[in-house]
């Protein structure tokens, strides 16, 4: 096949195509879909199109900024992949392969960033991490615990008795906030990834509120879903001052 744009020639478009085909099966096998399943599909759309945008542009700057959202809609679909195998609706062996794919391309886009001060050209991939996780944002103690109440959450869907709507909602907000800390920790700047973060604190208080009128419904004890998520709130406050005392340091 014949190439007739230049982004079409670079591995990490090459490889970030290979994960948007690759997701789609996957998705379509699911008993049911959730709001991880869109956000998916939607960032790894987004990936290919940043990745476009950035070979297109003259602009360093300009790059910097399109790698840097095709890299966190990158860890945006690995964080998906977790949610669905905390929902169990896959199990950790069925999104080995794609989280490999999505490690591969993120590595090739942190380097693309490290030499776009000329046009952009692929180098070898230099992103790693220590231990036995593929993705930094995984060592985060408020991603797991981020995690904990997705899994919390749906535990205890047989005990709410409230409309779905609003069981939907909650679903909603619960996987913004464990998407918004994957796709924060993986942007360039500071100041988006403060923006993400102060995203998933505003997911988290709307679960909050959501969860408590849902658990006054069916008169449910909720009090532990709330302490995960007092808990998530406090750790993001903590995580973006640091970055913004860093940013100004």
């Amino acid at each position: 096949m014949t190439h007739v744009f230049g982004h079409e020639k670079l591995k990490v478009y090459q490889k970030a195509k290979a994960f948007a085909v690759s997701q789609r099966p996957m998705l379509a096998s699911l008993h049911h879909q959730v709001a991880a399943c869109d956000h998916l599909q939607r960032a790894s759309e987004s990936i290919l199109l940043n990745i476009a945008h950035s070979n297109s542009t003259w602009s360093p700057k300009e790059r910097i900024v399109y790698l840097g959202h095709a890299n966190g809609s990158a860890l945006e679909c690995a964080a998906c992949l977790d949610i669905l195998v905390v929902k169990k609706l896959l199990e950790a062996k069925d999104i080995s392969i794609e989280k490999n794919i999505l490690f591969e391309v993120v590595s090739m886009l942190i380097a693309m960033r490290k030499t776009t001060a000329n046009r952009i050209r692929e180098e070898k991939a230099t992103y790693l991490t220590t231990g036995d996780k593929l993705f930094g944002h995984e060592y985060l103690d408020v991603y797991q615990i981020a995690l904990q109440l997705v899994s919390w959450f749906e535990s205890m869907l047989a005990n709410f008795s409230c409309s779905t709507d609003l069981i939907s909602k909650i679903d909603k907000s619960t996987t913004s906030i464990v998407l918004n800390i994957a796709e924060g920790n993986g942007r360039f700047s500071t100041t988006d990834q403060m923006k993400f973060y102060k995203i998933s604190y505003k997911a988290t208080i709307q679960s909050a509120a959501l969860v408590d009128l849902s658990s006054a419904y069916g008169k449910i004890d909720a009090s532990e879903g709330l302490e995960l998520m007092q808990r998530i709130t406090a750790m993001l406050s903590a995580l973006s001052k640091t970055k913004s005392n860093n940013n100004y340091s």
